[in-house]
């Protein structure tokens, strides 16, 4: 075959069957309204069905607590004997029983929010990673385009086989399919971050927060100290204990030659369970954690590697675009070191991304770890 000299080919390419790329073209916004993270979440609380069920929540327990409470003369201590002492200590824990209630619900409307707060921050980056990556998406096709004009003049020229053309015609169809398949993908995201935030499926926004990079300023003794605060001050072990005190409760009132089905004993049992809960509910959101402690510095550590990529991948582009303007490289070269340098970009900002989510589940691991019991997906 025969090998054809650069300049032939950079001159072969000034035609419009391959005319260059320099850059993805910029994510259509049908909407011009841009949209804050944070006010993405406002509309998310305002549209949450779900959050003002919980809402409502409260103020129904505490009118059943005050209702059963008016009615109660006296609360007794210790256990009872017998039919009489079962129908009062009954009432009694009908009262206490309501007024954890009442506590329990204001913990589930604080765990709603946690999940609408995640949620939102997830679907947001969500959004903006599939813009990126269908920007990403349209250069690569774009680039295939020239890589396939450059095959397609070579194969003409006698430089090039059919079978090396119809890889390359192959690996343009490829990247028409995962155009397309980005572009699907954003719809997506769209749709169910407008679903989150009450807005109509086609609605469009430019985002505008997008994530930085922060350094995670953290050391185990931090961390440490964090999962104390976190875990004892967090609503799902605070719900978890409440637990316990019904089941106490059960054992401290519990009356005899009543014709209770439990035993003493099974109640005893059920106390222990409800506190083996609480433990088991506290070492779920340490370990969760602390897995996401470990996963936040991986990532930060392979954010300096990328970082590093990418300056070796602009100088590439550089020296690419140095040997097209003097006559001894080809477009094609330039075009490839620009998607070299987009795809190392992009994978920069999924890392952003994912350190973003991260970190704030590193404050409420509760929704992500699925520890919550306040209903809610943080999915």
């Amino acid at each position: 075959m025969k090998k054809l000299p650069a300049f032939v080919l950079s001159t072969a390419l000034l035609f419009p069957l391959s005319l260059p790329v320099y850059a993805a073209e910029t994510t259509l916004v049908v909407q011009s309204q841009s949209l804050t993270y944070e006010q993405a979440l406002e509309r998310a609380f305002n549209a949450s069905i779900p959050l003002k069920n919980a809402g409502d929540e409260i103020d129904r327990s505490f009118e059943i607590r005050q209702n059963l409470g008016s009615g109660i003369q006296y609360y007794p201590v210790g256990v009872g004997n017998g039919p009489k002492d079962e129908m009062v200590r009954a009432q009694a824990k009908g009262v206490v029983q309501a007024d954890m209630a009442w506590r329990i619900s204001k913990r589930k409307y604080d765990l709603e929010k946690d999940n609408i707060i995640y949620s939102v921050k997830t679907a947001y980056n969500n959004v903006l990673k599939a813009q990126k990556q269908k920007e990403l998406a349209e250069a690569n096709a774009k680039n295939q385009e020239v890589q396939k004009n450059v095959a397609f003049y070579k194969a003409s020229e006698g430089a090039l086989s059919q079978y090396e053309l119809s890889q390359e015609e192959g690996k343009y169809n490829s990247a028409l399919k995962q155009k397309v398949a980005a572009e699907k993908a954003l719809d997506d995201a769209w749709t169910k971050l407008n679903a989150l935030i009450g807005a109509p499926q086609e609605a469009r926004f430019a985002l505008v927060d997008e994530p930085q990079f922060k350094p995670f300023d953290k050391s185990e003794t931090d961390l440490e100290n964090d999962i104390t605060f976190i875990v004892s001050n967090s609503d799902a072990v605070a719900m978890a204990e409440e637990q316990v005190k019904i089941q106490r409760m059960d054992v401290d009132l519990y009356t005899y030659n009543a014709g209770s089905p439990t035993s003493y004993k099974a109640e005893e049992i059920d106390v222990r369970k409800a506190a083996n809960q609480v433990e088991d509910t506290k070492k779920n959101l340490a370990d969760g954690m602390r897995s996401i402690y470990y996963s936040i510095k991986q990532l930060e550590e392979q954010y300096k590697v990328l970082t590093i990529e990418l300056k070796k991948a602009e100088e590439t582009l550089k020296m690419a675009q140095v040997r097209y303007d003097t006559g001894v490289g080809i477009k094609a070269d330039v075009t490839a070191a620009e998607l070299a340098v987009a795809d190392k970009k992009k994978k920069i900002f999924d890392t952003l991304i994912q350190l973003d989510n991260l970190k704030l589940a590193y404050e409420k691991p509760w929704v992500a770890a699925g520890a919550s019991a306040g209903g809610g997906s943080a999915q």
